[in-house]
This record gives structure tokens, sequence and C-alpha cells, in this order.
């Protein structure tokens, strides 16, 4: 007869035992996400090696100024 395999256990696994596990796996992955994509798209490049604050991208940046003068002049035509 052949052994069992050294990897399998008799012993069963429970649902909660499987969800904590992969709650585990889950916070593990930190660089994955939605926030980490939208501030890649957003901000710099990030560099590894430093644990400086990243700086907004320049065409983002002007977007939103144009965004804000637009909003603040239809704001002025609009009280008057």
């Amino acid at each position: 007869m052949a052994a069992d395999p050294v990897n399998e256990s008799a012993s069963l696994v429970t649902a909660s035992e499987v969800h904590q596990q992969f709650e585990l796996l889950l916070r593990d992955r930190t660089h994955m996400g939605l926030r980490n994509l939208l501030s890649d798209i957003a901000m710099e490049p990030r560099n590894p090696f430093q644990q400086v604050q990243r700086q907004p991208k320049k065409w983002l940046v002007a977007f939103g100024g144009l965004v804000l003068l637009a909003a603040l002049i239809v704001y002025y035509f609009h009280l008057r």
C-alpha cells in the first residue's frame, strides 16, 4: 500500500479557518487595491528607497486648477 502524502492530513478544515487564512493573505497584499491604483495614476512614480511623500502629477494639478477656475466663473456669474 502506498503511504499518504506528507502534505495532506486526515483532519478537516472548517470554513472559519479558511476564512481566517484568506483574510491573512489579503492583508499581506497591501501593494494591491483600488486606492493604490488611483494614487499610482495621480501621483509621481514611487521610489522604494526613499520614504518621502509623493507629489501629484503636473497634468492633474493643471486640470484641477482649470476645473476650480471654471467653477468660480460659473459661481460668480450665477450670483450676479
